[in-house]
């Protein structure tokens, strides 16, 4: 079942023809002509070919923008060097391009939730879109570090009503497997982002290093057809005053949700152990050349990927604890293995294992927050797995910087590990009682 479908839309309250020239329409109901015999059939037929072309439509703009995501960051990583030598900066400094955004991501968030539970997901959908072009594309123009800086705080707060719009409107839009199915398709989406985007930013930043701050323009147009063909959201208000209750007595009632915000937290963590230490060590076993070093990220996000775009089958045969506790298992297996190994091959094999825990967790946590909580908090729930997700992303350097300096690479690898292993017992433990 679709967006548009002739019988039921997404609250699942009939959806006539009518209520499809609406939306066309902009809002305006246009006058209908009675037609007898065969030309009604005519009219439905070109009524259900116009709904089919608006799902399919409104999925590639959800998909298209959930690239957008990954891309923050992807997109200039290739010429972050060349960067430093235009802006005359040094390492430390020319890092924070990366992570500013994530920042911000994080301390937004949570404003975006309750805009989106009071006003609906489309109009901060949309903001996001544009201010995501507007503030990335100023790189094109931008020739000093904290002019650069300042429009990633900015780059930061697009992307959070972009990913919390989206998870919002997923959620909102689908129902039951169909939903399961299209999670999995959004994280599929964003690995293939994080396999496209680096490569046109590596191309692109071959002719100038202003030239991949372009691409961010991409979200300038998605806004546009999202106005046409993403229908409303609008937020589930409860029948009596008393009803909704508090955010804290939603917490309350459902205390997995802090395991789960815990969870997200270590997961990102783990994103930024993964990219940032696994090319350093390869290159203490005598790989550097950058291209061969980027076919192991390249095989995480494909496997991550491939896994995602499985997930609706997955979910199927898996609960949301069962499938958190085979991540915890593939992390433990696959970070334990890379602090023991000097093997190419098993390094891969483990970079691989590690894609495929993130490719099931992601699309899982999002679904399990957004069922968890009631319809009308469901902007402010879902917000705070961006804001916990892209605070361990921020903090993850800090957290293992005292353990590169005590115990190495093959350290940090081994404590990763070890964390996981202590995790999964921890979650098997809590699920048996």
């Amino acid at each position: 079942m679709g967006i548009y479908d002739d019988k039921r839309c997404y609250n699942g309250s009939r959806l006539s023809t009518d209520v499809l020239r609406v939306h066309l329409s902009g809002g305006q109901v246009q006058p209908t002509a009675s037609f007898p015999g065969n030309q009604k059939l005519t009219i439905t037929q070109i009524h259900r070919t116009i709904i089919n072309m608006l799902n399919r439509l409104t999925l590639w703009v959800i998909l298209a923008s959930a690239t957008l995501t990954i891309m923050a960051g992807a997109i200039v990583a290739p010429v972050l060097n060349l960067i430093r030598e235009g802006l005359d900066v040094d390492l430390a400094s020319v890092g924070l391009i990366i992570i500013t955004y994530a920042l911000f991501t994080a301390l937004f968030s949570p404003l975006v939730g309750i805009l989106i539970d009071r006003i609906g997901t489309k109009r901060p959908y949309m903001f996001g879109l544009v201010l995501y072009g507007l503030a990335g594309a100023s790189g094109l123009f931008i020739n000093s570090y904290w002019e650069l800086i300042f429009s990633r705080v900015i780059l930061g707060i697009a992307i959070a009503a972009i990913i919390n719009s989206i998870t919002v409107m997923i959620l909102n839009l689908y129902q039951g497997g169909q939903r399961n199915k299209i999670m999995g398709w959004r994280g599929s989406a964003n690995n293939l982002g994080g396999i496209i985007w680096p490569l046109v930013g590596g191309f692109l930043g071959s002719l100038s290093w202003h030239l991949p701050f372009a691409v961010y323009l991409l979200g300038i147009p998605l806004a546009l057809l999202a106005l046409i063909t993403v229908p409303e959201t609008h937020p589930e208000k409860p029948r009596n005053a008393g009803e909704e209750g508090s955010l804290l007595r939603v917490f309350r009632g459902n205390p997995i949700l802090f395991v789960i915000y815990g969870f997200m937290f270590w997961t990102f963590v783990l994103l930024y152990v993964a990219v940032v230490f696994v090319p350093q060590l390869l290159g203490e076993i005598g790989i550097s050349n950058p291209f061969h070093i980027g076919l192991f990220i390249t095989v995480m996000a494909l496997s991550a990927g491939l896994t995602s775009l499985m997930f609706g089958r997955i979910k199927s045969r898996l609960s949301y604890k069962m499938i958190v506790l085979i991540a915890l298992a593939l992390w433990t297996v696959s970070f334990t293995t890379i602090s023991q190994t000097f093997s190419v091959w098993i390094i891969g094999a483990s970079v691989a294992l590690f894609g495929t825990g993130q490719g099931i967790v992601l699309p899982a946590v999002m679904l399990w927050v957004g069922e968890t909580a009631p319809v009308s908090f469901r902007g402010r729930i879902i917000s705070y797995i961006g804001t916990f997700g892209f605070i361990g992303l921020f903090l993850s350097p800090v957290i293992f910087a005292p353990v590169v300096l005590l115990l190495g690479l093959n350290g940090v690898f081994l404590v990763a590990g070890g964390i996981c292993a202590v995790l999964f017992l921890l979650f098997l433990v809590g699920m048996r009682k």
